[in-house]
């Protein structure tokens, strides 16, 4: 099997890629290891499109943050100690790039991207959204301290220079805006509503997007194994599958989590680990009366979403390297975090069917995607989104296709180049 492109990994990021390349007149094959797409990091994620959240987590002060939370129970954050000798180069970069002067410079250049990444969603919003549950309805950020939404206020001046809307809320304002928050109303010191923030199901955008491109011819959809990559000289030109090989002119890596696994040897640059985030669904279609916006808690460190007739609290951040075991331990406190939220609700979702899910966020020591040629010709990747991937995929596909296909980039591409100084 030829192609002008071969595509490794059926998520969001892959599928976006392959949908850019098509558009440009390029034939493509998606190879996907699960029996569909849109079934790893994106089944069950925060749905949220966040340009309002585009900070990197190695924020200054992530240190001692690090620090406390091997010794807090139920933390936001946890390190299996297990996990902490494959940390240890990635880590030094990750709290290099912690200092104040980098940190800003990331939040902008990710800023950049989830912008751009929102203009040509809205595309896909347009075309598709019905058919993945796309709502523009705006984010809550709820805080419980003074301190926390003064810093916060502070920081988003940026965002208003660049034409992201936001508004600062009193408590009184907060609880207006969403009514199952007025339990909560005494506990907090006010609220931030971003506008432009949007609800989707990622997994049926997968699933959508892939059955339109086949139907039409655009690609072909395989379900298989890429074991390695094939090569001639220094040039990548496709990957042996447990069904053959494929041939292509320009392979491209977006494997999330996993792309290390094949491009290890050919991107040593590429800094990157898996970080596990977990997440819980409850069943509420039978119930009328439900939040409105997606609410995201500073303090708490959980994102709680209503999508499509179902509650769906996201959090915690678990660096375990690639053990994706399911803790109870945690599905129980992202429970009892989705009820100190909306207590007033704790009864009902008591009596809900839910879903727990666990899924890997692939993490760069800079919190900036990987998003072009490796240093082997007809070798690229789209990979290191974060916890930004449903954020940042759209404009992060159309930005690598320019770039296969050497036309004009809309934005500057070296920000995000596999060979940048870390």
């Amino acid at each position: 099997m030829k192609a002008d492109a071969l595509i490794i990994g059926g998520g969001l990021i892959g599928i976006t890629t392959a949908h850019r390349l098509a558009k440009r007149g390029c034939t493509v094959v998606l190879v996907e290891a699960n029996v569909d797409v849109g079934l790893g990091a994106n089944f069950a994620n925060g749905a949220m499109l966040v340009p309002s959240q585009t900070m990197p987590w190695n924020s200054p002060g992530i240190l001692s943050t690090l620090l406390r939370s091997l010794f807090t129970q139920n933390s936001a954050v946890l390190i299996n100690p297990r996990a902490i000798p494959s940390l240890f180069k990635w880590g030094l970069h990750f709290l290099k790039n912690s200092k104040p002067h980098l940190h800003e410079l990331h939040t902008r250049q990710l800023l950049e991207l989830a912008l751009f990444s929102m203009d040509v969603f809205e595309e896909y919003f347009k075309e598709y959204g019905d058919q993945f549950d796309a709502k523009k309805c705006g984010t809550i950020k709820i805080y419980r301290e003074q301190s926390s939404l003064e810093a916060q206020i502070r920081s988003n001046r940026h965002l208003s220079e660049i034409g992201l809307d936001w508004e600062a809320l009193t408590p009184d304002q907060t609880v207006q805006a969403e009514p199952h928050l007025q339990a909560l109303e005494s506990q907090l010191a006010g609220g931030i509503r971003f506008s432009a923030d949007v609800v989707a199901d990622s997994r049926k955008f997968c699933q959508t997007l892939r059955d339109d491109l086949v139907a039409s011819g655009q690609i072909i959809h395989v379900s298989c194994q890429a074991n390695e990559l094939l090569m001639s000289g220094d040039r990548v030109i496709g990957a042996r599958t447990t069904v053959g090989d494929i041939w292509a002119k320009n392979t491209i890596l977006a494997s999330g989590a996993n792309t290390r696994n094949l491009v290890a040897k050919y991107a040593r640059s590429i800094l990157m680990r898996p970080v596990k985030g977990y997440s819980l669904t409850y069943d509420t279609t039978s119930f009328n009366d439900l939040p409105s916006y997606p609410v995201i808690d500073e303090g708490m460190h959980v994102g709680i979403v209503p999508i499509n007739g179902k509650l769906r609290v996201v959090g915690i951040a678990e660096f375990a390297g690639h053990d994706g075991t399911l803790k109870p331990k945690i599905v129980r406190q992202l429970d009892r975090l989705t009820k100190s939220v909306y207590p007033k609700l704790a009864q009902m979702i008591d009596g809900c069917k839910r879903e727990p899910w666990t899924g890997f966020r692939p993490m760069t020591a800079d919190g900036l995607p990987y998003i072009g040629e490796t240093s082997n010709k007809g070798l690229w990747v789209n990979t290191g989104h974060g916890h930004l991937g449903w954020t940042l995929a759209t404009g992060s596909a159309e930005l690598l296709a320019d770039l296969i296909m050497d036309k004009p980039t809309a934005l500057d591409a070296s920000s995000y180049a596999v060979t940048r100084s870390h």
